[in-house]
């Protein structure tokens, strides 16, 4: 049970965690007596976990190939694993259908939508829901990724939280930036530069400039 643990969890778990399922089930009413039939579920589902994780590989090695063929390497994206670059990547399509960095804002819904009636215009606009909810979602969790592992957006945050900004506010603002990079990679061509960050939101011209 531990090695099966083990191989399906690409070793994150193993003895340990089987040790406390066994003895976790030997003080459950019933369990006991079932534990041979429970064992060989857990083995079947191992197995069916390990295929799974095999089949994975096998398609993130094939959009790894891919990704040789392009113009530009996804992989200077500075967050993001394989398959959420090949999901960005998807739903991009061809770069130059975006002019522009708000348009492929935009495109993302990660521009903030306006609201104005008469004199009175909203002064804390929320975030247009326009696009692909998915992807909305995935750059959102590239964002907090960015905040805890890459430096300059780590700082970033911790220097706007300093300021009495809200965190909400912030990770919509560093998601701003990771995909105003993205741009510039896929428009120029160019690799990632950890000092790059964008000068205003949704800024069509200059994109980035540093920090």
């Amino acid at each position: 049970m531990g090695e099966t643990l083990a191989n399906a969890s690409r070793n994150r778990v193993g003895k340990v965690v089987a040790k406390a399922l066994v003895e976790a089930a030997q003080i459950s009413v019933g369990i006991i007596q079932r534990q041979p039939a429970l064992a060989t579920k857990v083995s079947i589902l191992g197995e069916r976990i390990r295929a799974l994780n095999t089949a994975i590989e096998k398609v993130e090695k094939q959009v790894e190939d891919l990704f040789g063929k392009l113009p530009y390497n996804p992989k200077d994206f500075p967050a993001g694993d394989i398959p959420s670059l090949a999901t960005l990547i998807s739903e991009i399509e061809d770069i130059h259908r975006f002019p522009t960095l708000k348009q492929f804002l935009s495109h993302f819904g990660w521009c903030p939508g306006s609201f104005q009636t008469g004199s009175y215009r909203l002064e804390h606009p929320r975030m247009s829901h326009a696009g692909n909810k998915y992807v909305r979602r995935l750059t959102w969790m590239l964002s907090i990724v960015a905040i805890r592992t890459i430096s300059p957006y780590r700082a970033y945050f911790q220097r706007r939280v300093k300021a009495g900004k809200a965190k909400m506010h912030i990770i919509v603002a560093v998601g701003r930036k990771l995909l105003s990079v993205f741009y510039a990679i896929l428009k120029r061509g160019i690799p990632y530069n950890p000092d790059w960050e964008v000068k205003q939101p949704c800024c069509p011209g200059k994109v980035l400039t540093s920090i």
